[in-house]
């Protein structure tokens, strides 16, 4: 590695660093609302796509815990951004 340049060095020594960093609010409700919409058009996508879609809804619901949103919020955002009509809640 000393055949490299400093700043790809650098990058490196930086990228190594910053996985234990803890992320901002903003930037887990940035994430969240980011893999939502890549959700929204995987259901919308011709072709098998379960293995993303699978992916992209325990990110959703792994941001959603970190966020502190109760279960029931994230399914209705998941419901609201998949291609499944959202049924009104029946009561007993």
């Amino acid at each position: 590695m000393a055949d490299l340049p400093e700043e790809i060095l650098r990058t490196i020594e930086h990228h190594n660093n910053t996985s234990g960093k803890l992320r901002s609010a903003q930037e887990i409700t940035a994430r969240y609302n980011l893999v939502l919409e890549n959700y929204k058009r995987l259901c919308f996508m011709s072709g098998d796509v379960r293995e993303q879609k699978a992916a992209a809804h325990a990110e959703i619901k792994a941001l959603g815990w970190v966020l502190g949103k109760p279960d029931k919020e994230v399914i209705k955002d998941i419901a609201a951004n998949s291609n499944k009509p959202l049924f009104p809640e029946q009561n007993a």
